[in-house]
């Protein structure tokens, strides 16, 4: 990935961000409150795995950004999947928390929990990232590339580490902003993210080589233990 594609890719990242905090901002009547200064600030602070990620897996960072080359084979199904998860996890949710929770809550025990439970969900992703170079942001087979099954860090305890990572978002964000709404949004994104784990799984079985056997091999898809 050349430099002006990684420079392109923080901006987006910042923006998202941005527009994640403005919408907070927005719904809560322009007061962040001590909660929303902790979240916000470990969710800026989580673009730091992005900077590692380009200096150990740039052709994984690059294949990322280019979405527009793979939209015509991409299925259906995940389109719309994708587009619930960032309309409901990057904007939908703060928007959400800035209008239902209560500014005045003092940070406790819980919330730094959540916040530490989301700094490590970032470091799964780019743990998950730095292992496996077909890690698109699109679910897809990739047969031009020569798509072979991960089965090395993560991948040796669960199929699909980055969407336990997800998982691991949605609880984080509720014990942050602990609220009724904010937790059916981000229970909607689990949803969102069980439905493509399953269907991205079935595909692969279907289309990749060796990957049955790997099915048999790790047998949870996104929690050891559970499923």
């Amino acid at each position: 990935m050349g430099g002006n594609g990684m420079a392109a890719y923080l901006i987006r990242l910042f923006a998202e961000r941005t527009i994640g905090l403005l919408l907070f901002l927005l719904g809560s009547g322009w007061i962040l409150g001590a909660r929303g200064m902790l979240w916000f600030a470990v969710y800026y602070l989580a673009i730091g795995t992005v900077i590692w990620l380009y200096r150990v897996a740039p052709d994984t960072m690059g294949a990322r950004l280019a979405i527009a080359d793979s939209k015509d084979v991409t299925p259906v199904w995940d389109k719309v999947l994708l587009a619930l998860f960032w309309f409901l996890g990057y904007f939908m949710v703060y928007w959400v928390a800035g209008r239902t929770c209560d500014p005045s809550l003092a940070i406790d025990a819980v919330a730094v929990l959540g916040a530490t439970v989301y700094l490590l969900s970032s470091v799964l992703t780019a743990w998950a990232l730095s292992e496996n170079r077909y890690a698109e942001a699109v679910s897809r087979l990739q047969d031009e590339r020569g798509q072979r099954v991960c089965s090395t860090g993560p991948y040796a305890f669960v199929r699909h580490p980055m969407y336990s990572a997800i998982i691991m978002w949605c609880a984080s964000v509720v014990m942050v902003f602990p609220d009724v709404w904010v937790a059916l949004v981000s229970g909607a994104v689990a949803l969102v993210i069980v439905v493509r784990t399953a269907l991205e799984d079935e595909m692969l079985a279907r289309g990749l080589a060796g990957y049955p056997e790997y099915r048999h091999e790790v047998r949870w898809r996104l929690v050891p233990y559970v499923w």
